[in-house]
């Protein structure tokens, strides 16, 4: 029965040996276990807050380029890129070229144009007029862009103490002058000056205060062309503006309340002044294209000394 005993004891502790041993591995592998998930959490956690930090950056990176981008979007708006008094964004809403200043060609800057992305309507103007008893009419076109150009320039600050209104660079003056020049050929007179004459004194005469409620309104050149009208010294603007286009020297005489036209010659049929060294014939550009007048100053200023006024 002892024997039987020790035995059951024996088989106990082994048994309890063995519970015990598998209890203690059990609870190493658990400690294994639960430290390799701690190191992993915490490599996750590592790695995300990485993550994060990369995103962070890269978030800030792409606020700096887009603020960066609006910066110089807003910048390029205001700016003037070819220098025609428009920004950007101005031509962006006119449909214009931020590279040309005159998109269009036509030769008016795109801040002076009516028209700047193209379009308008031309004016066919027609002028009849005579020469020696000789019929002739000049025909062409004046974009209604390149009126509007003059006629929307200031004019109050004017003095008459300068040739601005004096245009004979401009093309539609050019195309005048070349036409007075076949017409020349065309008569068989060489005074191209005398045919300019005749052509400008087919203008009717009106008095500023009739045309537009202004006692004192200068008109460039082509405003008194495509208004056929104008008073003393719109049409002298005109006639200065084509001699000189037909390169004869020219100046403007300006009287009290008149104004006439001197041209370079040394052979005057009327009246002249010496000015500058240089001999000018008297011009009256308002009289009937018949009246020898014309050559003539005005009874009522000849003792008056005209203001000289020079065309550039």
């Amino acid at each position: 029965m002892k024997k039987i005993i020790v035995i059951l004891v024996f088989c106990l502790l082994i048994i309890g040996c063995v519970f015990a041993f598998v209890i203690y591995n059990y609870n190493k592998n658990f400690d294994s276990e639960q430290i390799q998930h701690q190191k992993e959490i915490e490599r996750i956690k590592q790695e995300q807050s990485r993550l994060d930090t990369q995103f962070s950056q890269q978030q800030q990176t792409q606020q700096q380029q887009q603020v960066k981008a609006e910066t110089e979007q807003a910048s390029r708006l205001k700016l003037d890129k070819d220098g025609d008094g428009l920004t950007y964004e101005q031509e962006l809403k006119l449909g214009t070229s931020d590279d040309k200043a005159d998109t269009d060609g036509d030769g008016i800057r795109d801040n002076e144009d009516k028209h700047p992305a193209g379009g308008g309507e031309i004016y066919r103007i027609t002028v009849p007029w005579s020469h020696n008893g000789q019929r002739f009419t000049t025909q062409f076109g004046i974009a209604e862009d390149w009126y509007w150009y003059y006629k929307d320039k200031p004019r109050g600050d004017y003095r008459f103490t300068d040739a601005r209104f004096v245009t004979y660079k401009d093309p539609v003056i050019q195309t005048i002058a070349k036409d007075i020049t076949d017409a020349s050929v065309s008569a068989g007179d060489p005074c191209k000056l005398c045919l300019a004459i005749d052509f400008v004194e087919s203008m009717v005469y009106q008095k500023d205060i009739e045309y537009n409620s202004n006692p004192e309104y200068p008109k460039y050149a082509i405003e008194t062309i495509v208004d056929e009208r104008g008073d003393c010294e719109d049409t002298s603007f005109l006639m200065a503006s084509i001699l000189e286009a037909l390169d004869v020297d020219t100046v403007l005489w300006l009287y009290p309340g008149h104004m006439a036209v001197g041209f370079a010659s040394d052979n005057c049929r009327g009246d002249s002044y010496n000015y500058q060294g240089r001999k000018y014939c008297f011009l009256e550009t308002t009289s009937d294209p018949d009246y020898l007048g014309i050559y003539f100053i005005p009874s009522k200023y000849v003792n008056e000394i005209p203001y000289f006024i020079e065309v550039n």
